[in-house]
């Protein structure tokens, strides 16, 4: 368990790298979402009003809420009184027949994320105890969630409620009959006067002191019998389904809600006009998914609608809406985190070439460009080594474990590598084809994996990832056998890592390239568009090629560690001096035998075979001396 934190925390921050436009993911509204549905679910606590108290999180201070059955509910407190203290009443004593049910289950059966708003469907299961039965009911939530994963708005439709009522309410009328005393002959009358003295019955309780609003019970029932039963898909209105609905929540704020109880309604029970319901709209931003309203936009785009009066879509619509037509294969799309990676890698270089110059002598007598090639070879071993880590860290979806942090871990791996490849083609100016083939097909085959699952929602690729980047995640023990070489450590220490590594990158590759095939011929081999015919034939193309570079860099290397026992070393750049300080000094910047003994005399250039980086069989002068008898004859010395 520490190590599965430890390993995502380290994810989160590496992901920084990947960047993100929205302050939340898509999953995290989608988690917000989940929230504000286990909500609903009955408390575990004893104590039912101090856990809906909790919940109040939900929701910002100022969050803005329309339910279709009963009008506008604004604010935090009343927001979570009504949607959760809706189901209070029933949950305390689950004998009396109540039209509401209390919930005990639900399934998110369709959901969209589109900037910060979500659109849901919730499917909730409301018990009546009283029935020993459960009916379904079906919520339709329209929800605008800030960063602080608090609900702004929300817009909450109860679908088929009627249905719903007309379904349940005439097989609690009996029930009703017989906690009242009286007879079901007339079920419409039962119900009326059933939640007159429900309502009243907690008015009574409740609301008292200044919050009185009646002498007794019977005036109280008196009063609001004269008032029609309503329906329950209107509760907002000035009726008694309104007062039953709202007298659940009298017990948490009774100065807020007993006027509900009043002949008049107060705020709360009014009478609404349907024209002017439907066409009012309260919200600050509104549900436009698209139309994402932020603090430096909302003057160009809060006026912005699909509307009968506009002949054409708003432009500003199209703008608003291109995030999610952004795509890593879209020629206009150039992430700026490219940039980072070139400057912390260029930093980075900077860096070990500060390091090594100052502490290692060998490092010094090199050429420029050798010194280059052990900066490079020390990158690579320290950050494909990340990469390494990073990859296996998404192993655990080869059982069928799939988290998202651990994709984004493997996705940061191939952008490591590409970015490093990327930086060694530009900062070495002499590499060996085969190397450039095997960096460009490896730059190729991430960012075309990238792709296919960006493109496919297939998390498969992802394992394809994994097998593929041990093709250039495993070359540690090769560039440090060449760093060994270049730096002048013990010959038959480099010699023995170059042969080792020669045989382990041979082996490691082709088992790599094996197993990419079989897991493609095993999950892969489907065909739906044109993306899959892309990937299965370049998966093969690349995997060979790539295979084919990997046997000639096994090959030079093993060469190499053959050749350190025999050739003696290139030695440092030579600087010629004269021991006159009228001289001006020369440097040739090639190679020396390192037990060559520089006297006085005349130096001859020839030409020789020596063995260069990567096993290159390079043309270089050596230097022969005859005696120079001048009193300012030349002097050979390091750099």
């Amino acid at each position: 368990m520490v190590q599965t934190s430890t390993a995502n925390l380290a994810c989160l921050i590496a992901s920084m790298f990947l960047g993100s436009v929205s302050a939340l993911s898509s999953f995290e509204y989608m988690q917000v979402t989940k929230n504000f549905a286990d909500a609903f679910m009955p408390s575990t606590s004893s104590d039912l009003v101090a856990n809906l108290n909790t919940k109040k999180a939900l929701f910002a201070e100022d969050v803005q809420g329309t339910v279709d059955i009963a009008g506008n509910i604004d604010g935090r407190d009343y927001s979570t009184d009504f949607l959760f203290g809706l189901f209070l009443g029933a949950a305390q004593n689950s004998n009396v027949p109540s039209p509401i049910g209390i919930p005990q289950s639900y399934n998110v059966t369709s959901a969209v994320v589109e900037h910060n708003t979500v659109s849901a469907g919730i499917k909730f299961e409301l018990e009546y105890a009283i029935l020993n039965t459960t009916y379904p009911m079906e919520l339709e939530a329209f929800l605008t969630i800030n960063d602080k994963k608090q609900i702004t708005q929300y817009d909450l439709i109860f679908r088929r409620w009627a249905w719903a009522t007309d379904t349940i309410i005439p097989q609690l009328t009996p029930y009703m009959a017989q906690l009242l005393g009286m007879s079901n002959d007339n079920s419409t009358l039962t119900l009326h006067q059933f939640l007159a003295y429900s309502s009243c019955t907690q008015t009574m309780g409740y609301c008292i002191g200044t919050n009185s609003q009646y002498d007794s019970l019977m005036e109280c029932v008196a009063n609001t019998t004269s008032l029609p039963t309503g329906q329950f898909y209107r509760v907002g209105e000035n009726n008694l389904a309104c007062r039953a609905v709202h007298a659940s929540m009298l017990q948490l704020n009774p100065k807020t809600y007993c006027p509900a109880m009043s002949v008049s309604g107060g705020d709360i029970c009014v009478d609404r006009n349907y024209a002017e319901t439907v066409r009012g709209d309260h919200f600050s931003q509104g549900f436009l998914a698209p139309k994402y309203i932020t603090q430096e936009n909302k003057k160009i785009v809060q006026n912005v609608w699909a509307s009968s009066d506009d002949k054409e879509l708003s432009p500003l619509l199209e703008i608003s809406m291109s995030t999610q037509d952004m795509h890593s294969w879209d020629a206009t799309f150039y992430a700026t985190m490219t940039f980072v990676y070139f400057i912390f890698y260029y930093i980075f270089a900077k860096a070990t070439d500060f390091l090594f110059f100052r502490f290692n002598r060998a490092y010094k007598d090199l050429s420029r460009e050798h010194q280059k090639n052990v900066t490079m070879y020390f990158m690579t071993i320290v950050f494909t080594a990340i990469a390494l880590g990073l990859q296996l860290v998404g192993s655990p979806g080869f059982s069928g474990e799939w988290h998202y942090w651990e994709l984004r871990c493997v996705r940061l791996a191939g952008v490591l590598t590409v970015a490093l490849y990327l930086f060694e083609l530009i900062f070495r100016f002499n590499m060996r084809l085969p190397l450039v083939a095997h960096h460009i097909l490896t730059i190729f085959a991430i960012s075309l994996g990238v792709t296919t699952m960006e493109y496919t929602q297939n998390p498969g690729f992802m394992l394809s990832g994994i097998i593929w980047l041990f093709q250039a995640t495993t070359e540690q023990p090769t560039f440090v056998g060449l760093m060994g070489y270049r730096l002048k450590w013990k010959k038959e220490n480099v010699a023995l890592i170059l042969k080792i590594s020669a045989i382990q990158t041979f082996i490691f590759k082709a088992a790599s390239a094996v197993a990419l095939l079989v897991y493609w011929a095993l999950h892969q081999r489907f065909h739906y568009n044109s993306i899959d015919y892309v990937w299965s034939v370049f998966v093969w193309v690349i995997a060979i090629g790539l295979f084919l570079t990997q046997i000639w860099g096994s090959y030079v290397t093993y060469i190499i560690g053959v050749a350190v026992l025999k050739k003696k070393r290139p030695g440092p750049p030579i600087r010629l001096e004269s021991d006159s300080s009228n001289t001006s000094s020369t440097d040739i910047e090639k190679g020396r035998d390192s037990d060559l003994d520089l006297r006085s005399g005349t130096i001859t250039p020839a030409e020789t075979d020596v063995l260069g980086y990567d096993g290159k069989r390079v043309k270089a002068e050596s230097y022969s001396m005859s005696q120079y008898n001048s009193s300012s004859g030349l002097i050979a010395t390091g750099p």
